[in-house]
Order: C-alpha cells, then sequence, then structure tokens
C-alpha cells in the first residue's frame, strides 16, 4: 500500500473514531462532547487566519521596472 492510501485509511479510521466518540458523548449528555469540537474548528479557524496574515506579512514584492517607451517618429 502506498503512502498516499494509507494516509487515507488513517483519515476515515479517525474520522469514524471520532464520530463514535461524539455520538457517545452526545448519548451521556456531556457538555465537552459539543465543547471540544467546536473549541478545535475555532482554533483551526484562527490558525489559518494567523497563516494567511504571517504569508503576506512576509512575501516579497518586486517593484516592476519602467518599462523604456520607443518614440515613434512620422517622416512626411
Amino acid at each position: 500500500m502506498d503512502k498516499s492510501r494509507l494516509g487515507g485509511a488513517l483519515i476515515c479510521i479517525g474520522t469514524v473514531v471520532a464520530a463514535v466518540l461524539f455520538v457517545w458523548g452526545l448519548w451521556y449528555q456531556s457538555y465537552w462532547a459539543v465543547a471540544i469540537p467546536v473549541i478545535i474548528g475555532f482554533g483551526a479557524i484562527l490558525a489559518l487566519g494567523f497563516w494567511i496574515g504571517w504569508t503576506m506579512m512576509v512575501t516579497e514584492t518586486e517593484i516592476p521596472a519602467p518599462q523604456p517607451t520607443e518614440k515613434t517618429t512620422t517622416s512626411s
């Protein structure tokens, strides 16, 4: 099994385990069953926003050099 298929299988197993734990937590009416996924999701959104800001901050920009213009002369 190559790396991408193994990674896909691990992601599938992880999501099934997370779903089972979530349903189990809801069944027992645990506050944490809702709080933990919300905390993780909110943290992921904040991390994405930070990453976008950091990338914009450290990206070097090149000022384009002015292009020489050619003067056209018309002869009569």
